[in-house]
């Protein structure tokens, strides 16, 4: 057996046999994030969470569900740094739920309870996005929030790295599964080729996920529209089904990432430290995909019109536009980020941009 191999071991959950999500060492600082995140909580463990209700605390069974859902919304948007949003319907077959946005008013995670079939659970939710732009340190806020909580149970994390400058691709991944770098206990699991055949973006998918483990690797510059950009992303996603995950997976990433299958663990091994943060690289991807489009679509017009007028009536157009909202593309973007994706993409047309104002004192 290859030492890459994984041999993840069977644990009695209740009264399933389940498979124990596998870890290995890996080091601290190898790049790998939380990209979603799940899980749920028993009643009855709220009730010394020390979680604000009404200026109280959650002490007995008086609370409404309804009631519950919020207070618990308000803590975890104070432990990502977002703001508690507003109620809406049940999601997932639960009766009620409330949502977290961000500064702009987009939904990145959600707080949801009640419902006959729940069993007294209530769920946890942070979207890709959530996790991305949430206050740093995020991670352990809500480790430590919900480890002293016997019920809670992770349902669903997404574990990545990213390669940023095409060390690995679709045809690695593809050879390491013909290597058996994905294979458990001498078996092949399934395997999908999305997009291979299109020469376009391609997804390359291991696994089921009612298995309750599922790896994908895909160009995640094409989901800014850059097509040139070597940017590829491992993903491991993790769910309940057949499997226990436990809570640790949200403070070791790597340690899990890398033991899921033999080809995580290897690409792992030796990599180097990120330069670029994932936060800093989504921030440039975003403005780029913005200028770019700025150059296809408006640049041709403003430059004949300035040519004839000046520039002047740009800034006048600035300032009487100033009150829009900020389009949905650069959504959680502090002005620092942006002006860093503007100098990078700049620096296309001169080797030396000059330095936005503002950027030096971040």
């Amino acid at each position: 057996m290859s030492r890459y191999q994984t041999d993840e071991r069977l644990v009695l959950e209740g009264k399933k046999v389940k498979l124990l999500c596998a870890e290995r060492a890996a080091k601290a600082d190898a790049g790998v994030i939380v990209d979603y995140f799940a899980c749920s909580v028993q009643r009855e463990d709220l009730f010394a969470a020390q979680i604000p209700s009404k200026g109280e605390l959650i002490i007995d069974g008086l609370q409404l569900d309804l009631e519950i859902v919020q207070d618990l919304a308000v803590h975890f948007a104070k432990l990502l740094g977002f703001l508690p949003g507003e109620a809406r319907p049940g999601r997932d077959y639960y009766e009620h739920s409330y949502t977290i946005i961000n500064e702009h008013g987009k939904e990145v995670a959600c707080v949801s309870g009640g419902g006959v079939g729940q069993c007294g659970t209530f769920s946890f939710k942070l979207k890709g996005e959530g996790c991305t732009f949430a206050q740093v340190g995020w991670e352990q806020r809500l480790y430590d929030f919900l480890s002293p909580m016997q019920g809670a149970k992770v349902t669903r994390i997404d574990l990545a790295r990213d390669f940023l400058n095409g060390e690995y691709g679709f045809d690695s991944a593809y050879e390491a599964y013909q290597n058996d770098e994905f294979s458990y206990r001498g078996r092949k699991p399934s395997f999908d080729d999305a997009g291979s055949k299109k020469g376009f973006a391609s997804t390359f998918y291991v696994g089921k996920r009612d298995s309750g483990k599922m790896f994908r690797g895909y160009d995640k510059g094409h989901q800014f529209k850059l097509l040139d950009d070597p940017w590829w992303r491992a993903e491991v996603e993790l769910r309940k089904a057949n499997r226990v995950i436990p809570l640790e997976t949200l403070i070791r990433p790597a340690s899990f990432f890398a033991g899921a299958y033999g080809f995580t663990a290897r690409i792992l091994e030796n990599v180097e430290p990120l330069r670029i943060p994932t936060l800093q690289k989504v921030a440039e991807a975003s403005v780029e995909r913005t200028v770019r489009w700025f150059e296809r679509t408006v640049a041709p017009s403003l430059v004949h019109l300035s040519l004839a007028a000046g520039f002047d009536w740009l800034m006048d157009i600035a300032e009487d536009q100033a009150y829009r909202p900020l389009p949905r593309s650069l959504h959680g973007l502090s002005p620092e980020a942006m002006c860093a994706g503007i100098r990078k993409s700049l620096h296309r047309f001169s080797s030396t941009p000059p330095e936005p104002a503002g950027l030096a004192a971040a």
